[in-house]
């Protein structure tokens, strides 16, 4: 057994020891719970005194309440011990555009042992920060496209679960330099055309397992991001939205590093894509070691894509992109071409690997086409359709 798996082994059992410990629960440090008080100050009230407790303590946001969270808000460690915190009640944030600043709504940082779960909702109320993004966001407003609705930063040793986000002003939910994190069984919603409303962002983090969870988007159901390594995604179901993504990396020329990525046995329909690596010219670094296997999609646009030309600038350098594999992709594709590999001729993509792919076409006309460009790898029994790869590169 692996160091890494022990560790979390003792983090499950210090989370049980933290659940039946001490309980917090924000109504005793004056939260109203009514949607209309400003319960900002109560419950980082309730958050500091468990936080403070060596007996792992639970932090409790009770059923049957919803609570106003009026303005960023940061639940900040290190704490004395694990700590758990049971949204059973719903949080909610102002109907309004209350911040010009790039923020999160709700963040916690630098946690270590940290259990997150309930039935509660958290609910970003992002309808009218969409509007102004639709509306202003080339003039005014881009600050709209900015406000995150729960981030997790500098948190090791980290369990999500259970819980519900809707209508983020952007991105759901969010992990930045984080180690050992396990998401299961969230639900994300937000309408389809809601802007960038991403489910889940991952960076510079490390040993994710994501699973069992349903995520109804107007962005990627899953972002990942550079510097993340080691990611198991397993029985998510995606869509709308734009599907299960690596990337968008190397933006502005910065060096991106994604590796040791597996999604299993996924359902993904009505989005834009359906498992996709997207790079920026000129970007450098690389994105090498991903499956993706047993995926059913329905009415995908693009349900395999490579796309290193995220953006129309020409430039020579592109973020390396190699073995990665292709397994038992089946189901309806949107439109005539179903696999896209749009790969630079300084940097190709190499070691790409497909087997028993079969695509088709919703009605009478089934068949759908593979556009291949400087894509080098093999294939391995059924392929349909027929995807075109060049041999082994030779290159530098």
């Amino acid at each position: 057994m692996s160091i890494g798996k022990v560790v979390w082994l003792c983090f499950l059992f210090l989370l049980k020891l933290a659940t039946a410990g001490p309980s917090y629960n924000v109504l005793e440090y004056q939260a109203v719970g009514d949607g209309i008080t400003d319960d900002t100050a109560a419950l980082l009230k309730a958050w500091n005194s468990a936080c403070a407790d060596k007996r792992m303590a639970t932090l409790l946001i009770p059923s049957g309440k919803n609570f106003l969270i009026s303005r960023a808000t940061s639940f900040n460690g290190p704490c004395k011990s694990a700590i758990s915190v049971q949204i059973d009640g719903n949080i909610m944030a102002p109907n309004k555009i209350w911040t010009k600043k790039a923020v999160n709504f709700i963040s916690f940082n630098n946690i270590n042992n940290l259990f997150v779960h309930g039935q509660g909702i958290i609910d970003g109320q992002g309808a009218i920060w969409w509007n102004c993004f639709r509306k202003y966001i080339s003039i005014h407003f881009s600050y709209v496209h900015s406000c995150q609705l729960l981030n997790f930063e500098n948190c090791n040793n980290l369990d999500v679960r259970y819980i519900k986000l809707r209508n983020g002003p952007r991105r759901h939910l969010a992990f930045h330099s984080c180690t050992n994190i396990t998401v299961d069984q969230i639900t994300v919603t937000a309408p389809g055309n809601s802007p960038n409303t991403d489910g889940i962002n991952i960076s510079d983090s490390q040993h994710i397992e994501i699973t069992g969870s349903t995520f109804a988007t107007g962005d990627d159901c899953i972002a990942i991001s550079s510097g993340t390594s080691d990611v198991n995604i397993t029985k998510i179901t995606c869509g709308p939205g734009h599907g299960i993504s690596i990337g968008s990396l190397g933006k502005g020329g910065v060096a991106a590093a994604v590796e040791k990525v597996h999604v299993f046995d996924c359902n993904i329909f009505n989005t834009m894509t359906g498992v996709r690596i997207k790079t920026w010219q000129g970007g450098s670094g690389f994105v090498r070691d991903v499956t993706f296997e047993r995926i059913n999609v329905t009415q995908v646009g693009a349900p395999i894509d490579i796309n290193q030309f995220y953006t129309d600038a020409p430039q020579g350098h592109a973020v390396a992109i190699s073995n990665v594999k292709f397994i038992g992709i089946h189901g309806i594709s949107a439109k005539k071409t179903a696999i896209k590999i749009d790969c630079s001729g300084t940097v190709p993509c190499t070691g790409l690997f497909f087997d028993d792919i079969n695509l088709a076409r919703f009605g009478g006309n089934r068949t759908v086409l593979a556009s291949t460009k400087n894509a080098h790898g093999t294939t391995k029994g059924k392929i349909i359709p027929p995807i075109k790869l060049l041999g082994n590169y030779e290159g530098q």
